[in-house]
Parts: structure tokens; C-alpha cells; sequence
């Protein structure tokens, strides 16, 4: 082979190559799938909002949640405090077990509403108020808003 077809030949090979990553490049730009740059930039402003809203569902989700299992916790450290007074020694061990277990979970969805970005002194008032509850209602109330935010972030999804 002669040396002027080898550069003739090189030549060709970056030539291909430089415009096929050029087109590439081009092929991901908003002119190329048919949208105007306005478009794209409306798309792209949508996006961001259903994701802002679907983060936020997540951290209200989280957050119900984790005043659930507090109140769920405060409930079962009332219980086990109430049978430590009195005659079956093994239920008072079940009754403290459950206790530990459910202030273990609370504490781990308090972890998660934190990670997902929850204020702290808003998830200290949620925790605070789900460990005061009084009654049946306190209870189904705290459940259903936490169903409820469980519901919307999986609809956000």
C-alpha cells in the first residue's frame, strides 16, 4: 500500500469518527428529538416539580409514620410499666420485650424521616404529640394520616 493512501485512508477514519461523535452530541440536544429549546425547558421545569412533590410526600410519609410508632411505643412502655406491677412475671417480660421492640422502631423511622430531610424540631413535635396520645381516636387518627401520606407518596411514584 502506498504511503499517500495510508494517509488518505487514516484521514478518512478520523474524519468518521469526529463526525460521528459530533452527531452523537447533537442526537441529545432538544432540536434533535423534535422540541423547541422552550419546550424542553418546560418539560424539564415539570419534571423537577413531580419530583419536588413526590420528596415531599416521602418525607410527610416518613414522618407520620415515625409518630405512629412512637405513639405505638408509648403505648406498649405504658402497658409493660402497668404489668410489672402485678402477678405473671412472664407477661410482664413479653410486655417489656414488645416495649423495646417498639421504641427500636420508632427510633428507626425517626432516623429515616431525618435522612430524608425532616426539621428536627418539626419531628420532635410530631414525636412528642404521637407519645401523648390519650385514646382509641388519638391512635386511629395518627394511623390514618400516616395510611393517608403512605398513599399519596406511592401515587407520586
Amino acid at each position: 500500500m502506498r504511503m499517500s493512501s495510508v494517509r488518505s485512508s487514516l484521514q478518512y477514519t478520523r474524519s468518521n469518527n469526529i463526525s460521528s461523535s459530533l452527531s452523537l452530541n447533537f442526537r441529545t440536544t432538544p432540536a434533535a428529538s423534535g422540541k423547541t429549546v422552550g419546550r424542553w425547558l418546560k418539560d424539564r421545569k415539570e419534571k423537577k416539580k413531580e419530583e419536588t412533590r413526590a420528596h415531599n410526600a416521602q418525607l410527610h410519609a416518613a414522618v407520620s409514620v415515625a409518630g405512629v410508632a412512637a405513639a405505638v411505643a408509648a403505648i406498649a412502655a405504658a402497658t409493660a410499666a402497668s404489668s410489672g406491677s402485678g402477678k405473671d412475671e412472664q407477661m410482664a417480660k413479653t410486655d417489656l420485650a414488645v416495649a423495646s421492640a417498639a421504641t427500636l422502631v420508632a427510633a428507626q423511622c425517626v432516623e429515616v424521616a431525618e435522612a430524608l430531610g425532616a426539621e428536627r424540631e418539626h419531628l420532635a413535635s410530631v414525636v412528642s404529640s404521637a407519645v401523648n396520645v390519650s385514646s382509641a381516636g388519638d391512635i386511629t387518627t395518627l394511623t390514618a394520616g400516616a395510611a393517608t401520606g403512605t398513599v399519596v407518596r406511592m401515587q407520586c411514584e
